[in-house]
């Protein structure tokens, strides 16, 4: 009786370890590349964004658009990560973004923050997400509240997008927008 138990336990162990093996990037760890390359085809519609501190008297979030290509591509002639061109294992799915600001004048910046997000992109295609990029939040703290009564300030914003492959390939495409800050006149 404790024989049998003793090589139940066994298998048990040796059958978790072969799945455990399976786990895991595909491959050669090494070599193992997302076969996609992500492009910014345009952000805000390649304009400036002035984000207005009291929008009818009220700091709302400033969202904008961000449009993404993706290319399929073979690392070289004999990949084996792609003998027969694109699967679903190249579609990338961002999750995630972190927004930066920065200030040329040396002055102090909006505070960086990140969000969630969801957009698949498939091999070969073309798509768009819309980002908070200026939270109404941060409207009411430092250096923006000031800027309330008077005065106007200028910032490039790196917007840093997180995902990752149908391989478990990390991805992070980075794009960047000046944005104007002011209490500007509601029309």
């Amino acid at each position: 009786m404790r024989d049998r138990n003793l090589i139940r336990w066994a298998t048990v162990c040796c059958a978790a370890l072969i799945l455990a093996a399976g786990c895991g990037k595909p491959a050669d760890v090494a070599d193992n590349y997302t076969n996609c390359w992500v492009t910014v085809l345009s952000i805000n519609g390649n304009e400036p964004l002035q984000s207005d501190i009291l929008s009818n008297g009220v700091p709302a979030d400033d969202t904008i658009t961000i449009q993404l290509k993706s290319v399929f591509r073979v690392l070289y002639e004999d990949d084996p990560t792609a003998p027969n061109g694109p699967s679903p294992f190249d579609t990338i799915i961002f999750h995630s973004y972190l927004v930066t600001h920065r200030r040329s004048d040396g002055g102090a910046n909006p505070a960086s923050f990140t969000g969630g997000t969801n957009l698949r992109l498939e091999p070969d295609s073309e798509g768009e997400i819309n980002l908070v990029v200026v939270r109404g939040f941060d409207k009411h703290r430092s250096p923006l509240v000031e800027l309330r009564d008077d005065g106007e300030i200028f910032t490039t914003s790196i917007i840093t997008l997180y995902g990752t492959d149908g391989n478990g390939n990390d991805i992070a495409v980075d794009a960047s927008i000046t944005i104007s800050y002011a209490n500007f006149i509601d029309s």
